[in-house]
């Protein structure tokens, strides 16, 4: 079982304690913060409180650290590169297709996610189904959009750029010429 080969996680008690609730101010607030060493995205805070007055709950997670601002190319040259290759975008991670023409960009709680570059491609398949019940009008040009989405999981021949400001989402590439990685900071010089 893959467990059995990951090392035990490092975790750090940063405070624990009751503290004044922000919602209620009662002084019934239970927050644990937590530094948490993650595999691909470093030191994390982990977050989590709750007022037993009132309710209110807490869960958030930070990065505690910050890498390079990156940008990483990436072009499915087949099936293969779309099936094996992983995407892994940290809540800060943009990612966009020039020649497939869309953008997903972190909203105020952008989602971090692991999966494949398959695993992300019906994902933009599944947002542009709810834009189709958004805007009926554009439902022909989705569909013709969705219609492409399929063949390119298929077939390849796409480019994914990825740019993230705290340099931690990234592409692992079935095969390494596939990608290629800038650091935004060197590019600005």
């Amino acid at each position: 079982m893959f467990l059995n080969y990951c090392p035990a996680p490092a975790v750090t008690v940063v405070f624990s304690g009751e503290v004044t609730c922000p919602v209620c101010g009662s002084k019934t607030f239970r927050y644990v913060e937590l530094l948490y060493e993650t595999p691909f995205f470093g030191n994390v805070l982990i977050q989590s409180g709750y007022c037993s007055t009132c309710g209110y709950r807490l869960f958030d997670v930070e990065y505690a650290e910050v890498g390079r601002p990156t940008r990483v190319i990436f072009t499915a040259k087949d099936g293969l590169d779309v099936a094996k290759s992983f995407l892994i975008r940290s809540k800060t991670g943009i990612i966009h297709s020039p020649d497939l023409g869309f953008s997903l960009e972190p909203g105020t709680h952008g989602d971090t996610f692991i999966t494949t570059v398959e695993g992300f491609m019906y994902k933009v398949i599944d947002y542009a189904e709810r834009l189709k019940l958004l805007e009926p009008e554009a439902a022909e040009k989705v569909d013709k959009f969705i219609s492409t989405i399929y063949r390119k999981i298929e077939e390849g021949g796409f480019t994914l750029v990825v740019e993230d400001p705290l340099g931690k989402s990234f592409i692992m590439p079935y095969r390494q010429e596939t990608v290629k990685v800038e650091h935004l900071d060197e590019a600005r010089r």
